[in-house]
């Protein structure tokens, strides 16, 4: 007889174990992105990882309440740390149609999700990587300077865009002066025959020449 599945009386929880907490890449985090992490912890279950979407209108569910550069931020350090990971890129699709980002923890196995391109992935646990605090501190850093960079590229090119847009297209208008007038075809009809050509004199002589 199999034995049944233990079931907690206390409800479902969530489990942050010691290695991850006691790691150098926890202690790079700040305590604002480590609350952040909680929330986020909040919304895996156990088959969802891969397929989680970390809204800050979801988080706010969990009490998160921060503007969406903060969370950006927060989320762009958790990456870095390696405790979360990007498994679909939000943006907006076609008929302006906005999807979200999708992300999974990297301490659990990552759940197959076929429609919506997602494979299956065990624990990556990037997390450990990191020796030292310092280096994962550079880590985090160098993705913040990396987004910042991004963000002005991409605010000059929308400039661009919209000066291109508005700029006033001028028209070029035809000047008469510049065209030159055609060549004035010759009006002497072209002879088939030698009779076009006769001058006066040689239609008078053979006017009066008999006929024989």
């Amino acid at each position: 007889m199999a034995k049944p599945k233990f079931k907690d009386p206390r409800g479902a929880h969530m489990r942050i174990y010691w290695s991850m907490v006691d790691s150098p890449a926890w202690f790079a985090l700040s305590f604002s992105q480590r609350a952040l992490y909680v929330a986020c912890r909040r919304k895996l279950t156990s088959n969802n990882n891969g397929n989680i979407a970390l809204t800050l209108a979801g988080l706010e569910e969990q009490g998160f309440t921060a503007s969406s550069s903060t969370l950006a931020g927060g989320l762009r350090a958790l990456q870095a740390a390696g405790f979360i990971a990007v498994t679909r890129e939000g943006g907006m699709v076609r008929r302006g149609q906005a999807i979200a980002t999708l992300y999974r923890f990297n301490d659990e196995p990552c759940h197959e999700w076929a429609k919506l391109d997602i494979p299956m992935m065990r624990a990556s646990n990037e997390w450990q990587q990191f020796a030292t605090v310092q280096a994962a501190t550079e880590a985090i850093n160098a993705a913040e300077l990396k987004a910042r960079s991004d963000h002005a590229k991409a605010k000059l090119e929308r400039e661009q865009r919209a000066m291109e847009k508005n700029s006033p297209i001028r028209k070029s208008k035809r000047d008469s002066s510049k065209f030159e007038a055609a060549p004035i075809r010759n009006s002497k009809p072209v002879a088939f025959s030698g009779f076009e050509n006769r001058t006066v004199s040689d239609l008078m002589q053979s006017a009066a020449t008999p006929v024989q």
